[in-house]
Formats: C-alpha cells, sequence, structure tokens
C-alpha cells in the first residue's frame, strides 16, 4: 500500500468519528481545482475602523442605558451625547437590532505572516500529496463545521442548514412586511397633517431616528393594551408562581412516593422471600403428612391384621388325622401336624417332638391365664421336654420315650409314664383355674381323674410292669420279633398270645385317645380365650 493510501485512510469523520475513505476526486486534487475550491470561499470581513467608543455613541437614546453599562463592564470609555433625547420618538425605537460589531469590540488585526492567505491570482499550490490536508484545514478556518465530513453526516448538515435558510427567509419576507406597513402608515398619516407640520428626515431609505408613527388614539390604544399585557403578565407570574410552588410540591409528594414505593418494594421483597421460604416449608410438611399418612395406613392395615390374627392358633396348630389310610374310623390328634399317639405306625421322634409341642403350649396357656401350678413346673425343651417335681420334692420326669432297648433307657421309659400323668395333673390344675374365674373354657363336661381323661389313660401300656421279654418290648413298641431266632409253639401257645396281642391293641386306642383329648381340651382353650381377647 502506498503513501498516500496510508494518509487516505487515515481520515476520521469530524462529527461522527468513523474512519473515511476520501472520494478519488479529492485524492486526485489537482492544483487548479484547489485554486479554484480556494478562492470561492467566503473572505474574512474586514476590521471597522470605528472604535468601540464611538459605535456606543451612535446607538440610539433608548439603547444608551444598556451600553453604558456594556462599556463599564468592559472599562471602555461612555459619555453621554450633550443634546438630550427629543420628546418626540419614533415607534420603530421599540425594535432596536444591534450587530454583533455594533457591541463586541474588534479584534486586533492578526499577524500577516501567521496568517493564511490565499492570493487571488495565480496561487501556488501545496505539494501534491497535501493538497485534501491543507484543504480540509482551510474550510475548517473559515466555516463554522469541522472538515472532513462523511456523505450521512454532510447530508444531515445540509438539511439543517436548509431549514435555517428557510427561517431566514420567512423571517425576512415578515420584516419586508412590516417595512412595507410602516411605510404605508406614514404615507397615510402624512397625507392626514395639516401643511404647517414639517417632518423632519423624511426619507424612503428607511425609519428615521426621531419619526413619530400613530395617532394619539393608536397611542392610547398601545398604552391601555400594554397595560393590559403588563396586568396579564403580572397575573402569568402569579399563575407560575403558583404553578412552581405546585410543582414543588408535587416534587415533594413524587420523592414521598418514590420513597413509599421503595419501601412497598422492599415488603414485597420481603414477602416474596418469606412466601418462597413458607412454600418451600409448606411443601416439606406435605410431605411429612403424606409420609405420616403412609405410615399410619400401613400401621392400621398392620394393627388389623394383627388383632385378627390369633397368635396361639398359628403358634400351636391342633386337629386330627386318620392313623392310615385303611384305618377306618381311628384317627390320631395332631399339634403343629405332628401325630400324637397312634403307636407302633407313628415312631417315637414325632410323638416326642410332639409332647414337647404339648408341654410349649399348656405352659404358655397357664402363664397368659395366670395360673400358677402347684405340684409341678413344666420344662419345654422340645423333643426333650420334662416335667419336674416342685420342692420339697426333686424329681424329675422326661416326656419323651426311645425305642432303645438298654437298661438305663428302660427306666426312663418308666418315667416317661409319669411325666405323661404329672403333665394331665397340670391341665387339671388348668381347668379349675378357669372354673374359678369363670372362663368360658372351662365350662362343659371335662373329666381329669387322677391318670385318665374322658376315661381313657394317659398310661402307655406295658411301661409300668415291664418284664425285659420280646412280645413286652413288642407291644410297647420298643422291639421287635428277631427275624433269624425260630421258636415252636404250639396250638395252646397261641391261642394265648393272640389274645394278649388283642388287649395290648386296644390299650394302645384308648392312649391315643386320651392323647386326643388333650389336645381337644388345649384347641378349646386356645379358641375360647383367643375370641375373648378379641372382643376386649
Amino acid at each position: 500500500m502506498s503513501n498516500s493510501e496510508n494518509r487516505t485512510d487515515s481520515y476520521i469523520c469530524q462529527r461522527c468519528h468513523q474512519p473515511l475513505i476520501l472520494d478519488p476526486s479529492i485524492v486526485s486534487l489537482t492544483p487548479a481545482q484547489y485554486s479554484s475550491i480556494a478562492s470561492a470561499l467566503p473572505k474574512p470581513s474586514p476590521p471597522s475602523d470605528i472604535s468601540p467608543s464611538e459605535r456606543l455613541k451612535a446607538l440610539p437614546p433608548s439603547s444608551r442605558p444598556a451600553a453604558r453599562v456594556w462599556a463599564e463592564a468592559n472599562n471602555l470609555p461612555f459619555s453621554t451625547p450633550g443634546a438630550g433625547p427629543s420628546t418626540s420618538r419614533s415607534v420603530a425605537e421599540s425594535f432596536i437590532l444591534l450587530s454583533d460589531s455594533a457591541l463586541i469590540p474588534a479584534p486586533p488585526k492578526p499577524d500577516r505572516s501567521s496568517m493564511v492567505s490565499i492570493p487571488s491570482s495565480s496561487p501556488i499550490p501545496p505539494h501534491t500529496q497535501h493538497l485534501a490536508a491543507q484543504l480540509h484545514s482551510i474550510l475548517s478556518a473559515k466555516t463554522d463545521i469541522s472538515h472532513p465530513l462523511c456523505t450521512e453526516c454532510t447530508t444531515l448538515l445540509t438539511t439543517e442548514f436548509q431549514k435555517k435558510a428557510e427561517e431566514l427567509g420567512r423571517e425576512r419576507d415578515a420584516y419586508l412586511a412590516f417595512e412595507q406597513g410602516i411605510q404605508r402608515n406614514r404615507e397615510k398619516i402624512r397625507s392626514g397633517r395639516s401643511s404647517s407640520i414639517k417632518v423632519e428626515g423624511d426619507s424612503d431609505e428607511g425609519l428615521g431616528e426621531d419619526d413619530i408613527e400613530g395617532t394619539d388614539a393608536e397611542w392610547e390604544e398601545l398604552i391601555k393594551k400594554k397595560k393590559e399585557l403588563e396586568e396579564e403578565e403580572e397575573r402569568l407570574v402569579s399563575v407560575l408562581e403558583e404553578k412552581e410552588k405546585e410543582l414543588d410540591q408535587v416534587k415533594t409528594e413524587a420523592e414521598r412516593v418514590r420513597a413509599d414505593e421503595e419501601e412497598v418494594e422492599r415488603e414485597e421483597n420481603e414477602y416474596l422471600l418469606s412466601h418462597s421460604f413458607l412454600s418451600t416449608h409448606l411443601e416439606h410438611l406435605k410431605s411429612s403428612l403424606s409420609t405420616a399418612q403412609t405410615h399410619l395406613l400401613l400401621s392400621r392395615s398392620l394393627l388389623t391384621h394383627l388383632e385378627s390374627t390369633n397368635v396361639y392358633n398359628d403358634a400351636f396348630q391342633i386337629g386330627n388325622v386318620p392313623l392310615t389310610p385303611n384305618s377306618g374310623g381311628i384317627s390320631v390328634g395332631t399339634i403343629n401336624g405332628l401325630r400324637l399317639g397312634g403307636r407302633p405306625v407313628v415312631d417315637w421322634e414325632e410323638i416326642n417332638a410332639a409332647w414337647g409341642l404339648v408341654a410349649l403350649c399348656l405352659d404358655r396357656i397357664a402363664d397368659k391365664v395366670g395360673c400358677v401350678f402347684e405340684t409341678y413346673k413344666i420344662v419345654s425343651l422340645g423333643s426333650f421336654s420334662r416335667i419336674e417335681e416342685l420342692p420339697p420334692s426333686k424329681g424329675s420326669y422326661e416326656l419323651y420315650a426311645s425305642s432303645d432297648l438298654s437298661p438305663a433307657r428302660l427306666l426312663q421309659n418308666r418315667r416317661f409314664n409319669h411325666a405323661m400323668v404329672a403333665l394331665l395333673d397340670c391341665l387339671r390344675q388348668l381347668i379349675e383355674f378357669g372354673k374359678r374365674e369363670g372362663k368360658g373354657w372351662a365350662k362343659g363336661n371335662i373329666e381329669i381323674h387322677k391318670d385318665r381323661i374322658s376315661n381313657h389313660s394317659i398310661r402307655l401300656p406295658g411301661i409300668s410292669s415291664m418284664p425285659l421279654t420280646l412280645p413286652s418290648m413288642s407291644i410297647m413298641g420298643l422291639g421287635g420279633t428277631s427275624s433269624t431266632t425260630t421258636t415252636t409253639t404250639t396250638p395252646s401257645s397261641n391261642t394265648s398270645a393272640s389274645a394278649s396281642g388283642g388287649g395290648d391293641s386296644t390299650a394302645e386306642e384308648g392312649w391315643t385317645w386320651a392323647c386326643k383329648s388333650i389336645l381337644q381340651v388345649l384347641k378349646r382353650v386356645l379358641l375360647v380365650e383367643s375370641e375373648a381377647n378379641r372382643g376386649r
């Protein structure tokens, strides 16, 4: 890029301060074009040779007070002419236009060496690359506008100057119309006056200094109108003062309203913050309430379920089942699915577990109703439960049996009968306690006497007087016929054995019925006691 292009791109608009790209006609400006533009610019007006004091003296009498004040402010001598003002004044003195040259002293003449002079004939232009910059400087010096300008700003200034030119044209037309009216009025007055009155300074060039325009009636009308205008001015001034007072009051009220508005805005912000906090807290409370209601609903559902649940019936499910599919009407009592009785079909492990549940059930029922056994204590240990005698006795009886053939086990099986009798005695004490307390489950024909319940003995046959013989062991289920031993029997011995087997079978069924009766009594107690608790 050349040096001239750099200079062209460095120009900015003096109005909007945007970078400019000069028009090619300006960049390629010739010396002849430069001289033509410079000579067409307006020349500054030459300084006046009249001193400021003389110009002040030339002012009309009506402007002399103001001129005196201006002269004193600018330290200029001012003297009033000897001739006083004429008593007769022209109406034109009411409208005096003072030019700037009449009031402002002329500036000192500048030094010719410092002035940029443009010769009128054959100027020598600057170097070509400085022509545009020099032209802008000259334009800025001889006009009121700083150059260069962009196209948009030039258009705006042109529009403004056109508006000002139109306004000046309208003012000029109004001035000419006013001057023509004055001239016509002056001619009318001249034609109506007496020939003896001589008008001094009669001229068609303009208004004289001492010319009198208008008749007395017109002057009276003007004076009257002036008074009216003064009164109107006073009235308007008073109205203006009142309005200013009202404006001050309005401003004060506006300040108060603004302060109230700020206070209301502050309170609104506090309210919104409080509302937000309370809304959050309310949502939290609603969530907590919903959670609590859900918990309450679940608790009520659980309570209803628990109230409708019989814990003892669930813990001790008592019933009966057929002993064998082909046993006909023979059934055996069960507790939690364990058969109690039914030897030798049911093995001892199942019977011992059933007796352990019976002991636990009886002990829990007695504890619930508040019954205390007088002679025995039930120790429920599952399949190895036992019955202990209360002091001073120290007997302990195992509530389980076994098919073991050892002598120690045979002695333990004998204590098994004592344990069943002791358990039956505890059941009897429970029934008697229920009768004393008026329990519903104690009513009815429940016959318990010593070792019998419902006329069935609780003792297992073959244990009390147990000879160590195989047939006896077979009867109680503790032994069996050896398959390796062969015996020779006679008809008489077979007959006696058959009779003995039939009697033991009847005793086994009686023992099974006694066990079943114990379970029925316990089931009745459980049902009645559970219904009584539910009704409370």
